[in-house]
């Protein structure tokens, strides 16, 4: 069992934990298994045990940009603690865990005077999540200043690779058609002044509320179709306030659904579909969702 792969080790287990609490939508079952892994250890040891006894294995970082089943996850939910919240500045370069948050680390970094990570510094993620996706915001993509990354494997293999050999482009890398883990990234910045780098965090901060609605959501739902807004294009098909059960496309924008409050994933599952349909309808487009939508048993 999960317990007695990872005893001696640094990691918490529990189970049948609630995650609607752990992700920005406030929706979702729990997890059977809720494990927090505090060094490179206990995370390879997990994925092994994992692997072993044939469970689906989800890491969680933010919570954002998630969609959990109200059945919840049938296997194991895990995040990084410890040992990957961890950075170490030696300027130009940067070297963090997977568990650290981006706003964290774009705030050591401006006071080490490091530019770089301003426009992704208002993203709900942590490092690892935003490395996995190619996280980006305001014409900025993490892997526009990524160096290198930590992996460990799905059968407890530790490797580094440099960022030049991973495939990215839009919202997307190879390690999303990968089961590997980031447990770490090396980043080089650019010397600047702090009190120009604090200016653009600040801008950065104030956009972002105000173009996202304040009730629980994931941000956009479906990524930018290429040279056009999905938020756009779903305005255009006036489904701006659209409601089913306590899921809302909201009125501020219509790329985000909210939950007014008691949503269920099967209420943002069937809005996200009356939002493709329309927009195949009128523009025939097929929007690709930005958000990750966990089946009962996805891996």
């Amino acid at each position: 069992m999960i317990e007695e792969a990872l005893r001696g080790l640094r990691a918490i287990v529990r189970e049948n934990v609630p995650l609607s609490g752990r992700t920005t939508l406030r929706i979702g079952g729990p997890a059977r298994f809720f494990v927090e892994v505090h060094d490179v250890d206990s995370l390879a040891a997990l994925l092994e045990a994992g692997r072993a006894e044939g469970l689906p294995v989800l890491a969680l970082g933010k919570g954002s940009n998630l969609l959990v089943p109200d059945e919840g996850f049938p296997g194991v939910v895990f995040t990084l603690a410890g040992d990957f919240l961890a950075m170490r500045i030696a300027p130009p370069d940067v070297v963090a865990g997977g568990g650290v948050s981006l706003m964290s680390l774009a705030v050591a970094t401006q006071k080490a005077g490091l530019s770089g990570l301003e426009n992704l510094s208002g993203i709900p993620s942590s490092l690892g999540a935003a490395v996995r996706i190619n996280a980006g915001s305001y014409g900025s993509e993490i892997f526009e200043v990524l160096v290198g990354v930590d992996l460990v494997s799905i059968r407890g293999e530790r490797r580094t690779v440099p960022a030049s050999e991973i495939p990215h482009g839009y919202r997307w890398t190879a390690l999303l058609e990968t089961d590997d883990v980031v447990s770490g990234a090396a980043l080089r910045l650019v010397p600047k002044e702090p009190e120009e780098i604090a200016a653009r965090i600040q801008e950065v901060t104030a956009k972002r509320k105000g173009a996202l609605p304040r009730q629980p959501n994931a941000g956009s739902i479906f990524k930018n179709p290429p040279g056009l807004f999905a938020g756009k294009l779903l305005e255009e098909c006036g489904l701006k306030g659209r409601r089913i059960g306590g899921a809302e496309i909201s009125p501020v924008h219509a790329n985000v659904i909210v939950n007014l409050g008691g949503a269920t994933a099967k209420d943002v599952e069937a809005l996200m579909e009356e939002m493709k349909e329309a927009v195949r309808q009128k523009f025939g487009l097929d929007l690709v969702p930005e958000i990750k939508v966990l089946g009962r048993t996805s891996p």
